[in-house]
């Protein structure tokens, strides 16, 4: 017992002898120690330290919004990454103080108003990015969006012996769009990431779509009366006949109609968010 603790004991007095004379204990390629330390840093073949080079991300101020969105980002060089962000739009109804129904039930009831948007991005890290690699930092965006947005209500008809048509009206609006975003990312403490969509913004076209059905079997409109109702649609759209080069496709059947209009301007705006990740 006494030589095995004076073994021991030894064995300390020798190990402080050699760190306090700046000859600290040389660890070999082969300790587990060696491999954690050398995973910790992850140094890269191009250079730098890299961290991670993956994060998934919830965009914390859309959230007031009622609006989920969600991003992963892969840093796949240490100046760009590949990004992926999907949201979607809780649908809700438009509150009284923006549109107020009719009181005696006729008309447009409070209409409810949805989307969603798929959003591929790539990322491009300047610098020489010798202590942080991508995606830690300042970063410009160029990216492509496709968004869809619905508002839908319910139509009542009063008709003139007192009885009121239900219609199933909606109007969808939908379209791809290109822009560039600038922001910042910042990898904490390796596994966490705060990213800053500073400014940003695109544009392109999309596609409008209005719709009505009543499922009132009542209601049966004969050949001479769709094309009664495509004239007058037709003639109450007004300037939006200006986009599809004047092409507008209006679709009738006995108890629905459907108009179709291409090449509306549609915009895209990414500013101020705040994103907060995992990193791995």
């Amino acid at each position: 017992m006494k030589k095995n603790l004076f073994g021991a004991l030894m064995l300390l007095i020798g190990f402080t002898t050699q760190l306090s004379a700046g000859d600290p204990p040389e660890i070999k390629e082969t300790s587990p120690l060696y491999i954690k330390k050398k995973k910790a840093t992850r140094s890269s073949e191009d250079g730098g330290d890299r961290t991670s080079k993956q994060v998934v991300k919830l965009n914390l101020s859309q959230l007031v919004l009622r609006n989920i969105s969600l991003q992963y980002e892969y840093g796949f060089h240490k100046n760009m990454s590949g990004a992926l962000g999907i949201s979607y739009l809780l649908p809700i109804k438009i509150p009284a103080t923006v549109f107020e129904p009719s009181p005696n039930g006729d008309g447009y009831q409070l209409p409810k108003f949805g989307g969603w948007s798929v959003t591929p991005e790539f990322r491009f890290y300047p610098g020489k990015k010798e202590e942080h690699q991508a995606p830690h930092g300042f970063y410009l965006a160029p990216y492509f969006r496709y968004s869809k947005y619905t508002l839908s209500a319910d139509y009542y008809d009063l008709q003139p012996s007192g009885f009121s048509r239900l219609y199933k009206a909606k109007a969808s609006f939908g379209g791809f769009t290109g822009g560039l975003m600038l922001g910042s990312q910042w990898i904490i403490s390796e596994h966490f990431s705060i990213d800053w969509w500073i400014l940003g913004g695109g544009a392109g076209k999309g596609k409008l779509t209005l719709e009505a059905k009543s499922d009132d079997p009542s209601l049966n409109l004969s050949a001479q009366e769709q094309a009664d109702l495509k004239t007058d649609i037709n003639n109450s759209m007004g300037e939006l006949q200006n986009f599809s080069n004047g092409a507008v496709s209006i679709e009738t059947t006995t108890n629905s109609a459907k108009v179709t209009i291409k090449g509306i301007p549609m915009a895209s705006y990414r500013a101020f968010g705040i994103c907060f990740g995992f990193a791995f």
